[in-house]
């Protein structure tokens, strides 16, 4: 199963229900300083979550991103240079190929095992579990294989780039929308043929009108423990 089926949707509302409150709690901090963010593709970090991040270094946290499948030489270095606006320290570059995610998992899952030893990451960044593209769903499958091969003991926060999650946090990045829109820019091989920027732009607005506080823009989440996040997509995958 390369996407999510129907019936893992609807198993889905049952299974994070216990996880949401009517109202979004609005997130001011992270909870931790290390943060690594796994982008199935390069500018899944700069859409789904770049906002958060782009706050979290400027608060002086520390940020890594682990790109998991290469889009050319091009796209590398279009990468860099939106790592660097958002301020991350060091890259990490996988070289899957594109769409080979979903028949690569063990091997993945090794590679985010040595990650995970060597970054010791407090929260890590990946996409929903039913984003709707094969590598992102490969991303959740490959990271309950790893926490089988060894443990990660963080907090998952669960982002979207192709389907609209069901998030129990949000965070204002009201002040951030603009170096967040400079990220995804520089993604030129992309942005050509789809206007990311209005993507992005549309949803950070939806959720801050659902927010409803005073903000502008706010990037959602689904934020669970690894062990939590590790049961849900066993459950529902």
């Amino acid at each position: 199963m390369k996407y999510a089926s129907y019936r893992s949707v609807f198993k889905m509302y049952e299974y994070v229900q216990p996880f949401l409150k009517y109202s979004l709690p609005l997130e001011e901090e992270l909870p931790g300083n290390k943060v690594l963010v796994i982008a199935p593709h390069q500018d899944d970090e700069s859409i789904g979550c770049g906002g958060t991040l782009i706050k979290h270094t400027k608060a002086g946290g520390r940020l890594e991103i682990a790109f998991c499948t290469s889009g050319g030489e091009k796209r590398l270095y279009e990468a860099k240079d939106a790592a660097k606006v958002l301020g991350a320290k060091i890259s990490h570059f996988l070289q899957f190929d594109i769409r080979s995610l979903y028949s690569n998992t063990t091997q993945l899952a090794e590679r985010f095992t040595e990650l995970f030893n060597r970054v010791k990451p407090e929260i890590v960044f990946l996409p929903f579990m039913i984003d709707n593209h094969q590598d992102h769903v490969s991303i959740s499958k490959a990271f309950v294989k790893a926490n089988k091969m060894k443990s990660v003991n963080c907090m998952v926060y669960a982002y979207s780039v192709w389907t609209t999650l069901i998030p129990n946090v949000v965070i204002d990045i009201s002040e951030q929308w603009e170096q967040k829109k400079q990220a995804i820019e520089c993604y030129k091989t992309q942005t050509a043929t789809r206007d990311y920027v209005a993507m992005a732009s549309s949803i950070s607005k939806y959720w801050s009108v659902v927010k409803g506080k005073n903000t502008q823009y706010c990037e959602a989440f689904f934020k669970a423990t690894s062990s939590e996040y590790v049961s849900l997509v066993k459950k529902i995958l």
